[in-house]
């Protein structure tokens, strides 16, 4: 903690030196028109001891526009000859030496095959939460992530099974329309987050949980998704049948917003369900009728008097509901990030079940983060920083490796933010489509056609990562064969087979492209 705190303390001069930002700190640099987002607090929980001392560090004066994602892209892409970067590789085992449990590299799938990559000092698990993994979930049947579909807590099971101790996995994030809650999406799909929507917790509506009665104050300020129950502040149960149900009276309001442009979700009306009575609506929801019947003259007399006893929403926002018809939306629980993972210690370290730690391992950011039960927005992305810098000093620094390991072939150097970037840019002329494959021997080819009138009439190597005196051989000879058969059906270059199925495929891309 104290760890995580100094970092906090110092992370202006941390933008200063490792990012080269002079950071924009929200209390002293805030004016009038700066595109940020409207704050009564800086802190979330303003009634806490010492949450006059919270700020904000930023990289300039905006949020929500990646703007530190750009600066810290910018620092990998200088140093690109210097750092390997595999996109879609999907790192699968962690690797440790005989005998004893220091973890010595890892296994990862690339382009359907495995790499077996050896650590010369250390690796840092830095794969994120479990957002999309419902069966990671502590009493919850499904979260429907805010942001990435693709953490599924590969880091964890990794960190499992080589020893490591997990904690803090019953605590995650959440934002919504209400507390904790979206409109609720097909399978495979994120959910919208959509804050200071006024007409879904002010008005003639209410939320209810699978019993049909309320189960939140809706119109509470959002704290990532917490409010205030019995003294603590707690995520609302995930129900999975959970809906927003309104009169006709909200419906027009929510019609208004459509005809006058301002409808903050484009498909709200093809998610509405409308019954003309509530018993009927109670059946197309299959939520109990009796119930939801007797939740409505219950928010009906708290309007009428102007007090929600039962969970204290804001008398103005409540108001009697009408006869029918009646409307229901289906909401879903979601999550915005998971704190849950590997233990760590203050040196970044991957501790195991004996409180050890486990060596040449590290991890850092939200896989096995800080939070236990509340959390504070900017922190996660602080302890991105924080612990980041320390797992990658750390790892650099640690003693090479005692296993004596033999490798069998070594693997070039490949960067494929920088082959994206590379390909964005590559100029194609008239009958010209570029092509790729990602199965050499070396990782990516990418090849430029010439093709037209079911001919090929050029094709010219633009990257490959074959070696040399082998693949390499083939990367030359192939491209004028293809073109004189006016086929990729070519021989194999003896000893290099794989470059040659690989170039075939990259050609055989570029003439798909040319016959759409």
């Amino acid at each position: 903690m104290d760890t995580y705190l100094n970092g906090f303390v110092n992370m202006p001069q941390y933008f200063e030196k490792y990012l080269g930002i002079k950071p924009f700190i929200w209390s002293q640099d805030y004016k009038v028109g700066d595109h940020l987002a409207n704050k009564a607090h800086l802190c979330e929980y303003p009634e806490y001891k010492g949450s006059d001392t919270f700020d904000f560090a930023l990289v300039h004066n905006r949020d929500f526009d990646a703007g530190l994602w750009k600066a810290i892209r910018k620092e990998v892409l200088e140093r690109k000859d210097k750092i390997d970067i595999w996109l879609n590789s999907k790192a699968e085992n962690l690797l440790q030496a005989k005998g004893n449990n220091q973890v010595i590299g890892v296994i990862v799938e690339r382009n359907h095959r495995k790499y077996y990559l050896h650590a010369n000092n250390g690796v840092i698990l830095a794969t994120g939460g479990f957002e999309n993994n419902a069966h990671m979930h502590l009493h919850v049947t499904k979260l429907t992530p805010l942001g990435t579909l693709y953490n599924q807590g590969d880091g964890i099971r990794m960190a499992e099974e080589v020893g490591a101790k997990i904690w803090h996995m019953s605590n995650y994030e959440s934002l919504g329309i209400v507390p904790s809650y979206v409109i609720a999406e097909k399978d495979g799909q994120r959910g919208r987050q959509i804050g200071g929507w006024k007409n879904m917790k002010s008005g003639s509506i209410f939320a209810v949980a699978n019993d049909g009665t309320r189960f939140m104050r809706e119109d509470v300020k959002f704290r990532h998704g917490h409010i205030y129950e019995h003294g603590d502040y707690v995520l609302p149960h995930a129900y999975d049948n959970a809906w927003i149900i309104f009169d006709q009276k909200q419906y027009q309001r929510f019609l208004e917003e459509k005809q006058t442009g301002k409808l903050k979700y484009q498909k709200l009306f093809e998610k509405m369900v409308k019954a003309d009575s509530i018993t009927i609506l109670a059946n197309k929801t299959n939520l109990p009728a009796e119930n939801l019947e007797n939740t409505v003259k219950e928010f009906n007399h708290f309007a009428e008097n102007g007090k929600d006893i039962k969970f204290g929403r804001a008398p103005e926002t409540l108001e009697k509901f009408d006869n029918g018809p009646f409307y229901a939306i289906k909401l879903a629980p979601a999550v915005l990030n998971t704190q849950g993972g590997p233990e760590h210690d203050k040196q970044a370290r991957v501790l195991d079940t004996n409180n050890k730690a486990i060596p040449h391992l590290f991890s850092a950011g939200e896989l096995g983060g800080m939070c236990v039960n509340r959390y504070q927005g900017g922190g996660n992305l602080a302890e991105c920083l924080i612990f980041g810098k320390i797992a990658g000093e750390r790892a650099a620094n640690s003693e090479a490796t005692h296993e004596d390991v033999k490798l069998v072939a070594a693997v070039p150097s490949i960067n494929d933010l920088v082959n994206t970037n590379q390909e964005r840019q590559i100029k194609l002329g008239p009958d010209q489509y570029l092509g790729s494959s990602e199965t050499g021997i070396g990782g990516k080819i990418v090849v430029r056609v010439t093709y037209a009138n079911d001919k090929i009439k050029q094709v010219e190597v633009i990257e490959n990562h074959e070696t040399e005196g082998i693949g390499a051989v083939a990367v030359k000879k192939l491209p004028q064969e293809i073109v004189s058969a006016n086929s990729t059906n070519v021989d194999a270059v003896s000893g290099a087979s794989t470059t040659t199925n690989a170039l075939e495929e990259a050609v055989n891309n570029a003439i798909k492209k040319a016959k759409r």
